[in-house]
């Protein structure tokens, strides 16, 4: 039997009138014989319930169901009931009001976005669904449009407080501070007695740089209401911010003492003592707050929260696990636990209760992270991406998910993609040190070491005992050419963790262009005897044999190396160069070829394999592997400079070849290589005087390559000027009387003598 009524689609009910047509909403009087009485039965109680059926009443009460379960916290069902409204009736504004506020409640956002647009355009006098639209838009950065939505609702309502909220909100993210002071001041005047009016005007003179205005809007608010917690929290928050200690405890104190059961001014006042250096108080108040408010997640994992913060890793274990027995039910105290367990680099534990956590839910965005950095230890680079993808999309405001993203992007060799994460990053979070360490480092290999100084030190100021941000220091130092503070800077970076395999990696190349090989190699085999299991330092240290030419002890110790972890990266690699020392290029070439295979995103194989190719004149194979190379980074200057080469001497596409130079020259405009690269190509293409400008650049930042001066040689040539041809045709060759086109310029030569231009001009 089927019915018709709440919840069936309209179409059925079609579909029932066209195969049984009503007259009158009265069933026929004859039927034909037969016919069971019971299915007549059935079908006369159908379509009596039909002939009922109003569909007015069915949207209403499909909006009445779906409000009641929005009240309830029943958002998916509420959107069930919602949508069944509009399907009734399309035009139903109301109801697509209500579905975008169900939709937001999920955090799908898109869906929201279309229904509340749907809701404004059938009803523009809607001004809550107005400025749901609008507070949407400012979410995806249409500040403009968010304006104009704000301003349209008050042209109609100029008292709309929330309408003023949100275009001081559009100003402040425009960085507009004195328009969104003018918004705010409003909300003030129409709102006075709300304390949190008073604390955002507050935050807002602060982020203008405003901070005696701020401490007047904050102590207005305490003058609203002296009994407020809020008042006061926002107020030590602010005292805080200026370093005024005293006065930001004595705020933080009166909260506590307004209210026995608040949580955050508790939480902000153990934050007081750890900057303090009171951490025996610190401890005190964490272990009280258990008490204060048993049912709180923030509460009852503060205590653990300190110990991980203050290197007291083993006792955060210990209290979490005590937590995760006595609240099975929270996840975060789980994920908490396991992000404890990664940093004292615990791995299996880690990983086995990462996994029970997804298990249980596999979009928990903690979990993901947690399992991207397991992953990233794991060097399973790719798997860490999609890892931690999944989490910045679980939760796109975790900063932590956001900041090992960066990571697993710039292993990647995506240096643009880690430099978004990084930045989004530090702006969930400007306290975090390890984004700005890392976009440190980015500056410096982008060649901007005073960018990278700045970025470090405010890494520094943020956690002064953090290695990357010592180690970001001395990389900029290092394409300073001050080598003595960047060693300083390294060993600093070392004395807060002495197998830090990145600062490492950094002093042994530092001691190696010093011609210390040997140091490195005995510093390194000290470190090894200490941590024997670890297989970054066995291929440090056969790197150091390496550098001494000592092939057989660096062979043996990179196997040691893979031993441990098949995965140990640069391996395969180093093992590559072994063999081209020895002499051995096919043995070389395969290891090449399985470095590349465990790692497709590591640029530096494919060029090895261009260079030898090139060496032995397989030109077909070179653009093979540098073709490849560019598809994995259309991005790279230096495979672009080089790809452009390949093309415009050993076949290819010229225009395709000026617009790989062109690539290269943007990327990295003051190198020599790809002011070459570009010149080169204008010359193929037949442009002399741009070959000229591009060559001459080339010429002046390398003055001892005779291909530099070749190809400016040979540029002058096209543009029939003789002399100047002439004498960077000698220049070259002088620089090296046998470079690979020295018979090409010679030829050159002979021909200017007799005054005229070779047949080929190239």
């Amino acid at each position: 039997m089927f019915l018709i009524g709440p919840g069936v689609h309209p179409l059925i009910f079609r579909k029932a009138r066209a195969a049984f047509p009503l007259k009158g909403c009265v069933p026929r009087a004859s039927t034909p014989s037969g016919i069971n009485k019971l299915i007549l039965l059935t079908f006369g109680a159908m379509l009596l319930a039909a002939c009922s059926t109003d569909p007015n009443k069915q949207k209403l009460k499909y909006l009445t169901d779906g409000e009641r379960y929005f009240q309830a916290g029943k958002y998916q069902e509420a959107v069930i009931q919602l949508r069944n409204a509009v399907q009734v009736d399309p035009r139903f504004a109301e109801a697509h009001y209500q579905l975008g506020r169900a939709y937001l409640a999920l955090k799908n956002s898109a869906a929201a976005y279309r229904e509340l647009t749907e809701s404004v355009t059938l009803n523009p006098a809607n001004s809550d669904a107005q400025l749901q639209l609008a507070a949407l838009l400012i979410g995806q950065h249409h500040l403009d449009q968010a304006q104009s939505v704000a301003q349209k609702v008050l042209a109609a309502q100029p008292t709309n407080v929330r309408a003023h909220a949100i275009l001081g909100e559009s100003h402040t993210l425009a960085r507009d501070f004195p328009k969104a002071i003018q918004e705010l001041k409003k909300v003030v005047e129409l709102e006075p007695q709300k304390v949190e009016n008073y604390g955002a005007l507050g935050a807002l003179y602060l982020a203008a740089g405003l901070p005696i205005e701020a401490e007047a809007a904050y102590r207005q608010a305490i003058g609203v209401n002296s009994k407020s917690p809020q008042a006061h929290v926002a107020l030590g928050q602010f005292y805080f911010s200026q370093s005024r200690m005293a006065e930001a405890e004595a705020e933080m104190r009166t909260a506590c003492d307004l209210d026995p059961h608040a949580v955050p001014p508790r939480l902000f006042l153990g934050r007081i003592y750890m900057v303090t250096g009171k951490l025996t108080e610190a401890e005190q108040l964490y272990k009280q707050l258990k008490t204060v408010a048993p049912d709180d997640s923030q509460a009852y994992q503060a205590l653990g929260s300190f110990y991980r913060s203050t290197g007291q890793g083993e006792k955060a274990v210990a209290e979490l696990e005590f937590l995760a027995t006595a609240k099975p039910k929270d996840p975060s105290v789980k994920a908490s636990l396991v992000e404890t367990l990664l940093d004292l680099n615990r791995m299996p534990e880690a990983a086995k209760l990462s996994q029970d956590v997804l298990k249980a839910n596999p979009d928990d965005p903690r979990a993901l992270v947690a399992s991207g950095r397991i992953l990233l230890a794991e060097h399973q680079y790719d798997k860490a991406l999609a890892a931690l993808q999944k989490a910045v999309r679980s939760d796109s405001r975790s900063a932590g998910g956001h900041y090992f993203l960066g990571v697993a992007q710039q292993v990647l060799g995506l240096p643009d993609m880690a430099k978004a994460s990084f930045t989004r990053a530090l702006e969930l979070d400007s306290q975090m040190a390890q984004p700005a360490a890392a976009l440190a480092s980015l500056s410096v290999k982008s060649g901007d070491p005073d960018e990278a100084l700045r970025l470090a030190d405010g890494a520094l100021k943020k956690n002064p005992d953090l290695p990357s941000a010592h180690l970001a220091t001395a990389q900029a130092l290092l394409s300073k050419g001050d080598m003595r503070q960047a060693e300083a800077a390294l060993q600093e970076a070392l004395r807060r963790d002495p197998a830090f395999l990145p600062a490492l990696t950094a002093l042994v190349s530092l001691y190696v262009r010093q011609g210390r090989a040997k140091e490195a190699v005995q510093y390194i085999s000290g470190l090894v005897r200490q941590y024997p299991q670890n297989a970054g330092l066995h291929f440090l240290l056969a790197v150091g044999y390496f550098e001494l030419k000592d092939l057989d002890r660096s062979e043996s110790s990179v196997r040691q190396a893979l031993s441990l972890d098949p995965n140990t990266p640069a391996a395969y690699t180093l093992l590559a160069n072994i063999e081209f020392a020895r002499g051995d290029v096919e043995k070389a070439k395969a290891h090449l070829r399985t470095a590349i295979a465990a790692y497709p995103r590591n640029l530096s194989n494919y060029m090895a394999l261009v260079r030898q190719d090139e060496k032995e004149g397989n030109w077909t194979e070179a653009k093979k592997w540098c073709e490849k190379a560019h598809e994995i980074d259309t991005s790279s200057p230096l495979v672009a400079a080089e790809l452009a080469f390949l093309y415009l001497e050993h076949g290819g596409d010229v225009n395709a070849a000026v617009s790989l130079a062109q690539i290269a020259k943007q990327k990295m405009p003051d190198s020599p290589i790809t002011a070459d690269a570009l010149g080169w190509a204008y010359h193929k293409l037949g442009s002399p005087d741009a070959a000229i400008t591009q060559l001459k650049e080339a010429t002046q930042k390398l003055p001892n390559s005779p291909i530099y001066h070749y190809h400016l040689g040979m540029a002058y040539l096209a543009a029939h000027r003789l002399d100047l041809a002439g004498q960077s045709l000698r220049m070259a060759l002088k620089a090296d009387p046998n470079f690979a086109y020295a018979a090409s310029a010679r030829e050159a030569l002979g021909q200017i003598s007799k005054g005229s231009r070779p047949r080929n001009g190239s």
